[in-house]
């Protein structure tokens, strides 16, 4: 018994983007733009702007967002939205420009943000929540990185002090997300190599969850299986449109296996790291990951004798051709070369999140972490 959800509809192609006036002239002629305030995709958001406006839609463009997106970011935009009101959401950008607007766009209509309320009663993939509000705006989403998968995900990921907090609800999910390859051709190669890997990992944690499913893994073993051919590629060769095609392919996939099917231990631990350290989650994730695989080893025997033959067909020990994939692309790394310090990493032991994960005790929790460090 399983069930498989996914309701935004996937609009996927070379200079799809084209389409974006016509797409989004369907939910009204107001459009609140949520985007980071990144120099080199200011001409992207020019042509975007121009591309809305074509249609007749009038933009306020909200560009505060930073990587690790905070509570603080969110009430900027939640409060100018009010300012400036829109009959829809629209993000440009990576995960945390996408995890921003389904936040505001989630929130709109109310007086204030209850946090609290938000991270406690929506805290689980697998429930069914009834609709939260009647404000709640429609979210239009085209990420310009191969790794974030939030466009096609129920789930927002937001900062609040140190602490990388997570909540879902269907209505997070975008109406539509216009995924064009053409986006990713400027991407610099070691945020291609952090995103391609994070992409990599929602399809590896979603293939070994409990809460797997027929489709969920064909999902999720399509998407490592590209990302293993195109990701070192791509890094050599940043503007092959072919590899680029290939990784947005595999996000995609690997984010609709994520929504359905959910994380394993390397993501909550990375967010744990990322709360502190505010290491780049795909960073985060390659510090973790050799760490888990190691440890989890015997718990997960066949599904990983299954990944390691991505790899290599004659391959039987995952560990080892998997760091060997984080050196090829430049993420082989322990926490120590970041200079995290030892007080830094006795708070990521001391987080008491790691005595509620569902992924493995605390002792095999902190023992991926110290491996990791």
């Amino acid at each position: 018994m399983f069930q498989y959800y996914q309701p935004t509809k996937i609009c996927f192609g070379s200079n799809r983007l084209e389409d974006l006036g016509r797409i989004a002239a369907r939910y009204g002629k107001r459009c609140f733009l949520v985007t980071s305030p990144d120099e080199p995709l200011r001409p992207l958001y020019a042509r975007v702007i121009a591309l809305l406006e074509k249609e007749g839609i009038s933009v306020f463009h909200f560009d505060r967002v930073q990587p690790n997106p905070t509570v603080e970011i969110v009430e900027q935009g939640f409060e100018l939205l009010k300012q400036h009101p829109a009959d829809f959401v629209l993000a440009v950008g990576g995960g945390s420009s996408i995890d921003t607007a389904k936040s505001i766009a989630f929130t709109h209509g109310q007086e204030a943000i209850d946090w609290d309320y938000l991270f406690q009663n929506f805290s689980s993939p697998y429930e069914d929540y009834a609709p939260y509000s009647e404000t709640v705006l429609p979210l239009l989403a085209v990420p310009t990185t191969s790794g974030t998968g939030s466009q096609v995900t129920q789930a927002a990921v937001i900062s609040r002090g140190k602490e990388k907090l997570t909540f879902y609800h269907p209505s997070l999910f975008s109406k539509v997300c216009i995924v064009d390859p053409t986006l990713m051709l400027t991407l610099p190669v070691r945020m291609t190599a952090a995103t391609g890997f994070d992409a990599f990992t929602h399809a590896f944690e979603s293939y070994i969850n409990s809460h797997a499913s027929p489709y969920s893994q064909m999902d999720s073993m399509h998407a490592m299986e590209l990302v293993v051919n195109n990701l070192p590629k791509a890094i050599q060769d940043p503007s092959n449109l072919t590899y680029r095609t290939q990784l947005a392919l595999a996000d995609t996939l690997a984010g609709r296996a994520l929504s359905n099917s959910g994380a394993a231990a390397p993501h909550p631990l990375s967010e744990i790291i990322g709360g502190i350290t505010h290491l780049p989650h795909g960073q985060a994730l390659a510090v973790v990951f050799p760490a888990f695989v190691a440890q989890m080893q015997s718990k997960y025997a066949q599904q990983f004798a299954e990944v390691a033959r991505l790899f290599d067909p004659a391959a039987t020990d995952l560990y080892t051709v998997l760091c060997d994939f984080l050196k090829q692309i430049g993420l082989f790394c322990k926490l120590r070369d970041f200079d995290v310090s030892e007080q830094d990493f006795a708070e990521m032991l001391a987080c008491p999140v790691l005595d509620f994960l569902p992924f493995g005790t605390r002792e095999e929790l902190e023992a991926i972490l110290k491996n990791s460090y």
